[in-house]
């Protein structure tokens, strides 16, 4: 990965153009400064050799992205605000002393307190720019890389890149960019707990416990995880309480008379995705859906909930090109593979060393690309708003920007904790027909503002 300057201005517009996307405007952003931040407390030597799990070794060395957005707090100076997240930072990788490291081998990551890296930027603009039409192309620049480059972290790079953007009114966004090869979505929100707590100075210690490779031990022939990196578009739909409601009371059957919020909405985003690549393809093929699921409570023995690391598996989800499933078959598709992962699921992927188990009946297809993959992950519930308080307060919105795996879809609570967000990333052809989708558009509001139920005074 190309190092960047430390001090430049990179506008989003041209750091865009890899993939092309539609923008009214480019929002420029300027670099004031790049460091390193080591753990207050050097590592124990006893500690420096850490030892990755099966999960962490089948997971590629992406970062994950997510993007915290804070309103303006005038109690709370700029500088005041990034003296804070690095003091903090710091103590914090005490304790998460493999983020300050680097991936060695296939097998550990070398401990040896490098550091994570921070970013501090200034931003041209104003919050409310953002959350009247949230357009997370308009974020690439709030990344500590160029990310239309690649997502993947370099051997010897980082394990954590974070970067702190400053709006002209004051708003602040955090963007944390966290290595895959370690973290999955519990360990990130167990880690932003942590450090927003040591930032906050608050009583209640968070401590993690790194126990995964004792149960998931490592594995000289894992199967890594497959990894697509194509030209994508991303848009978000909202789904209010109301319509999700309306939603689960026509996909209930005799088989599952009480589909959950996520089962409901999983269902419909999937034959919603299926008939676009039906459109785009003009003919149809078979569907594999991947479900991550966090796996700490189901090991043996099971995890506990601070765990840190990949402990996050998937159970698949099959439908025919022979069939028209109606959302009601896909449901019961889901819950059949969730009854299935129970009793063998983990079973298998430590036997297989792969954390995906393709049906024998379209492997062949499957290897040949020759059907519709698409992977689901659900933060429903999951308290990432309540986590994220530095002492400014909670984020008035999050997200987890995709801009190079298709067919990914995100699902997580609104800020107000009463509806549901969804992020799909899909081909651009599949997109085209995916968000003119009448059944989806029954029930989904296409990238509503944010400001409808946020407090915008200090925006």
């Amino acid at each position: 990965m190309q190092a960047l300057k430390s001090t430049t201005i990179r506008s989003l517009q041209t750091v865009a153009k890899v993939a092309k996307p539609k923008m009214e405007r480019a929002l420029e952003v300027l670099v004031r400064a790049r460091e390193s931040i080591k753990p207050a407390y050097p590592t124990p030597e006893h500690l420096r050799n850490f030892k990755l799990s099966l999960m962490d070794q089948i997971n590629f060395p992406v970062y994950v992205s997510t993007i915290f957005l804070y309103k303006a707090d005038g109690n709370v100076k700029a500088d005041q605000i990034s003296q804070c997240l690095k003091s903090s930072l710091s103590k914090t990788l005490t304790k998460f002393y493999p983020l300050a490291g680097r991936v060695k081998d296939d097998f550990s990551i070398e401990c040896n307190d490098e550091g994570a890296e921070y970013v501090e930027a200034f931003a041209n603009g104003f919050l409310f720019e953002y959350l009247q039409k949230p357009d997370q192309n308009l974020l690439r620049d709030f990344h500590p890389f160029n990310y239309a480059e690649s997502p993947v972290a370099s051997n010897g790079g980082p394990m954590m890149r974070m970067q702190a953007t400053f709006f002209k009114c004051g708003g602040l966004a955090i963007t944390v960019c966290t290595c895959h090869k370690l973290i999955d979505g519990v360990s990130l929100g167990i880690f932003v707990n942590s450090w927003t707590t040591t930032a906050r100075a608050g009583n209640k210690e968070v401590v993690p416990r790194f126990v995964a490779s004792t149960i998931f031990p490592a594995s000289e022939s894992f199967v890594p995880l497959p990894l697509h990196i194509s030209p994508v578009q991303a848009n978000r739909f909202v789904f209010d309480t109301k319509k999700i409601d309306r939603l689960r009371a026509e996909v209930s059957s005799a088989s599952v008379p009480r589909p959950t919020r996520v089962e409901a909405l999983t269902a419909l985003i999937w034959k919603c995705a299926r008939a676009a690549s039906r459109s785009n393809l003009g003919y149809s093929r078979p569907s594999l859906s991947a479900h991550a699921i966090n796996v700490r409570a189901v090991a043996d023995p099971p995890l506990p909930d601070n765990s840190v690391g990949n402990s996050v598996a998937y159970l698949m989800a099959q439908a025919s090109e022979k069939e028209i499933e109606t959302l009601q078959d896909l449901v019961c598709s889901l819950r059949k593979a969730k009854a299935e992962f129970r009793r063998n699921g983990l079973k298998t992927l430590l036997e297989n060393k792969s954390i995906f188990d393709i049906p024998e009946s379209i492997k062949d297809k499957f290897e040949k690309d020759e059907i519709d993959f698409y992977t689901f992950s659900s933060i429903v519930n999951f308290p990432y708003y309540e986590a994220a308080d530095f002492g400014w307060g909670k984020p008035v919105h999050l997200t987890f920007p995709n801009y190079s795996v298709s067919n990914l879809i995100m699902l997580m609570d609104t800020n107000d904790g009463k509806g549901i967000e969804v992020l799909v990333t899909l081909s651009p052809e599949d997109m085209a027909f995916f968000e003119r989708d009448q059944e989806l558009l029954a029930f989904a509001t296409t990238n509503p503002s944010v400001l409808g139920y946020t407090n915008t005074s200090k925006l």
